[in-house]
């Protein structure tokens, strides 16, 4: 079965890559595999003696693994994993298609309360934004949510060799660990993403130039407004939205 372009599929086939992810999924609960392709990680992972669902969003892969995997304790599901929702505790791996994965994490970092971990390989650029620090050019709003929810940190880059067939960028493998409540360990408002939005529209403008059409109450804020948003840590970036745009 050939890979299918509209859908950003390259199946993972390197045996050492595999062992290396497997080596990182731990769960107490259930495991879901986000894309489980032709089952080369599924394989890996029904190794594990935990129950596992497979969100495979292609009807004739869904097929295959649900025949592929009949034996075993494997739900799988003809499935969006950008939408999916998870039913329980659970720890997420998967090799994410490159043309939506920061959709998919998206989705998950809204659902923290239910992720004991996650380890998604990604394209190499998304993971220098996931894990990006301040003040360089990776950091980005896409960051700041992740960051925001979950403690990550890239485990190990994977060759474009490793895939059928070969993308044109080189891969990497992350981490994911929520926080007991956020990294600012207090209740985050719905504005506050809107706000990082709005922060972020520009993001080599001032502070003070991206919001100055929501505020201008800089008073106790000029040290901070003069930077750019990339130049903010995130309690930074809270502490503007608190004391100058949250009425």
């Amino acid at each position: 079965m050939e890979a299918k372009k509209s859908l950003g599929q390259h199946f993972l086939n390197d045996a050492g890559v595999l062992v290396k992810i497997q080596k990182e999924v731990r769960s107490s609960a259930r495991i879901v595999e986000i894309g489980g392709g032709k089952g080369a990680l599924t394989e890996h992972l029904v190794k594990l003696n935990v129950p596992l669902t497979v969100v495979e969003i292609d009807e004739e892969l869904t097929f295959l693994l649900k025949e592929k995997f009949k034996k075993h304790d494997v739900e799988v599901l003809n499935q969006d994993a950008a939408s999916f929702r998870l039913k329980g505790f659970s720890t997420i791996v998967g090799n994410l298609p490159y043309n939506i994965s920061k959709r998919i994490i998206r989705n998950f970092v809204f659902q923290k309360e239910n992720i004991e971990k996650m380890v998604f390989m990604v394209q190499r650029e998304v993971a220098d934004s996931i894990v990006a620090k301040r003040s360089t050019k990776q950091y980005s709003k896409f960051s700041v949510l992740v960051q925001l929810f979950f403690k990550v940190r890239r485990l190990f880059n994977v060759k474009r060799g490793a895939f059928v067939p070969p993308p044109a960028v080189e891969s990497s493998v992350v981490e994911f660990i929520p926080y007991g409540t956020n990294l600012l360990d207090r209740k985050i408002d719905a504005g506050f993403f809107e706000f990082l939005n709005i922060l972020f529209a520009h993001p080599r403008k001032t502070v003070k130039n991206n919001i100055k059409k929501i505020t201008e109450d800089f008073d106790k804020l000029k040290d901070l407004v003069v930077k750019r948003p990339e130049e903010l840590s995130i309690e930074e970036m809270y502490k503007i939205y608190t004391e100058s745009c949250h009425e």
